[in-house]
């Protein structure tokens, strides 16, 4: 255990499990930090962990006055110190704003790892001050800062927005699309939040996500079982919490199109789609993203969110976005790590 001073103190826990911590007190601290979103939830980062740690665990905690005030899911590899679950937003877990609090952390992640080569953390939004607190920190531990990346996460502001929200459902080439296949049969579409009704669909959600990104430049993150036994395990957890959102669309009785997505404190995540390729000239994910969105309005969420990336057809939607920033803090003599 490392003490700064008289008053905060920081050490790395045994690991998710470890009786200093549980759902609750992690929980607690979430809702206290500048971020607050799924994927850094207790749930979310265990599951990650299980399915992609590599290197070293650095879970540490940093407490004020016997007082847990913030963890740092962390790990290190080769060297370099990263941030857990690298897929959507990312931040310390709790309150860094004391800067006693978060150079113990600093320091104590930095004094685990042999041929430290320096830290780097992705997708802090930009509105958490987290940035800053990382530059004074930067500069009171003698390390350069850089901003390595930005990436834009577009989203739908719902909040007292109902009308407008509803408007983007009806824009002329979502019901055109929709149209077709409701004239030219039966067109049916459920929305699961249970384990026991989304486990029976994910084979075919990834085997259709495969055959849709295999057209593209970029293959299907579900060619790799390990990536498979990461949502099947994701499924059971955040449906077990409540934050589980799986749309189907059925055509005459046969799924054209999937979508995995979650709802977490009003943000409902548009997650990963998919759609039968061989209708692509239909649009069938046209006809999902219109149902979805409708699911999200209808449940009073209070943003839609497009998730990380630029794509196009998402500012045909979305009203604002947010932006990623990657951050990367290096002693003198390293020039920076790998990923």
């Amino acid at each position: 255990m490392l003490a700064l001073d008289s008053k905060v103190t920081a050490e790395v826990l045994m690991g998710f499990d470890d009786p200093k911590i549980g759902t609750r007190i992690w929980s607690e601290l979430l809702q206290r930090g500048q971020t607050n979103a799924v994927n850094l939830t207790w749930h979310w980062q265990r599951s990650w962990w299980k399915a992609f740690g590599r290197g070293q665990l650095l879970l540490i905690a940093a407490w004020r006055d016997d007082e847990l005030v913030a963890i740092a899911p962390l790990f290190a590899d080769s060297g370099m110190v990263f941030n857990i679950c690298p897929e959507d937003h990312l931040d310390f877990v709790g309150d860094v704003s004391d800067a006693a609090v978060l150079d113990a952390i600093l320091t104590t992640a930095q004094n685990c790892v042999h041929d430290f080569l320096g830290f780097r953390f992705y997708f802090v939004p930009e509105r958490s001050e987290t940035g800053s607190h990382l530059e004074r920190a930067a500069g009171r531990l003698g390390l350069s800062i850089l901003r390595e990346a930005s990436l834009a996460s577009p989203w739908l502001n719902l909040k007292g927005r109902a009308e407008a929200a509803e408007e983007c459902t009806r824009k002329t080439s979502l019901l055109r699309h929709e149209r077709f296949f409701r004239r030219n049969g039966d067109l049916n579409v459920d929305h699961f939040r249970q384990a026991a009704e989304v486990a029976p669909c994910l084979d075919d959600f990834f085997d259709q996500h495969i055959a849709r990104r295999a057209e593209t430049l970029h293959p299907s993150l579900f060619v790799e079982e390990r990536q498979r036994e990461y949502y099947r395990e994701l499924t059971r957890e955040a449906a077990a919490q409540g934050w589980l959102r799986f749309t189907r669309v059925l055509w005459n009785g046969q799924a054209i199109a999937y979508h995995f997505g979650l709802s977490y404190q009003g943000r409902y995540l548009w997650g990963i789609p998919s759609f039968d390729i061989r209708l692509s000239r239909h649009s069938p994910g046209e006809v999902l993203l219109r149902q979805v969105l409708l699911q999200a309005i209808a449940e009073g969420a209070t943003q839609f969110d497009f998730g990380p990336g630029d794509e196009a057809y998402k500012y045909r939607f979305a009203s604002e976005a947010t932006h990623l920033e990657t951050w990367g803090l290096y002693p003198p003599s390293a020039n920076g790590g790998g990923t």
